[in-house]
């Protein structure tokens, strides 16, 4: 796990003058451009800082994005990229704040998808020390539900247009979206509808019949046995990241946002350092984790590359 610059195809500026004098900004990808523009920089601690002014232009009729980011913000985030990406892909390094940057995605868009799963994890994961086994492993549950629902059906609805943007092959939510009963629902009950999509997909993950599924559905099942393999993973471990981001939430509350992510990166880099080859935090329970993730993504390209 490493906190350095992103090894993305696009070339960066830097800005002289406005507000953002002493920031960097990329302005080969017109889709970043127009969705952002995003800002860089590093701070005194050498550690890369990322912002971007929300407008109303970045925003659609119920505050989707501006709502979500708020509420991200709310605790200083810590953004890193993989030392091993083998190892740290299947890591889900966002329940202990540390966002993974990745830079192989070749459709902006998809790539934009990714943060906003990621950014939905990090704004919504409560912390319970204490918490025993079984409430972990249905609080992690609920948590990868509500980030799936968001960033695979329900950002299709807040912003009509973008499915024809994202992916090329057929995918869950379009039957919902060719729902003239959920379009209705969209518009005159969204939290409901919302939940809906949420109880739904639930229903696949642990309840339909497989013979009864599609394809999508299929891979819905695979992948949420892949999150009960994690939370088997870390069943020994569990505790101790539940307690330290607990305090590290309670202090950046209270105001100490500063001496709350030091304190949290020192943590990192401590748990980091006993892993002399790839410097990757928890490296066993990665281990632990990576295999079943990996063969899971090898089988879904293959299913895809023959639908």
């Amino acid at each position: 796990m490493d906190g350095g610059d992103a090894q993305a195809p696009w070339v960066h500026q830097d800005v002289t003058e406005g507000e953002w004098a002493g920031w960097r900004m990329y302005t080969t990808d017109p889709f970043e451009h127009l969705t952002g523009p995003f800002h860089c920089r590093r701070d005194d601690a050498g550690r890369m800082i990322c912002a971007f002014r929300a407008e109303a232009r970045h925003m659609n009729g119920g505050g989707f994005i501006h709502g979500l980011i708020e509420q991200f913000a709310i605790l200083p985030r810590l953004f890193c990229e993989s030392t091993n990406d083998r190892l740290e892909r299947a890591h889900f390094s966002t329940w202990w704040n540390a966002m993974m940057i990745r830079a192989d995605y070749t459709n902006p868009v998809i790539h934009d998808l990714y943060w906003l799963h990621e950014i939905y994890h990090a704004a919504h994961m409560p912390y319970i020390p204490g918490i025993a086994k079984d409430a972990f492993n249905e609080k992690m549950q609920r948590n990868e539900l509500e980030a799936s629902v968001c960033s695979e059906i329900q950002v299709y609805f807040e912003m009509p247009g973008l499915r024809e943007k994202s992916f090329d092959f057929p995918i869950y939510a379009d039957r919902y979206l060719a729902n003239p009963d959920m379009q209705i629902m969209w518009q005159a009950h969204r939290n409901v509808q919302i939940e809906t999509l949420r109880m739904q997909r639930r229903n696949v993950m642990v309840g339909k019949p497989e013979h009864e599924m599609d394809m999508s559905e299929r891979w819905i099942r695979r992948f949420a046995e892949q999150n009960a393999a994690y939370a088997l993973a870390w069943s020994d471990r569990y505790h101790e990241v539940e307690a330290h981001m607990y305090d590290f939430q309670m202090m950046a509350m209270h105001g100490l946002r500063s001496d709350a992510i030091n304190k949290h990166l020192a943590w990192l880099e401590d748990e980091a350092a006993r892993d002399k080859a790839d410097h990757v935090p928890f490296r066993q329970e990665a281990e632990l984790a990576t295999a079943f993730y990996w063969a899971n993504k090898q089988k879904h390209a293959a299913a895809m590359a023959q639908a």
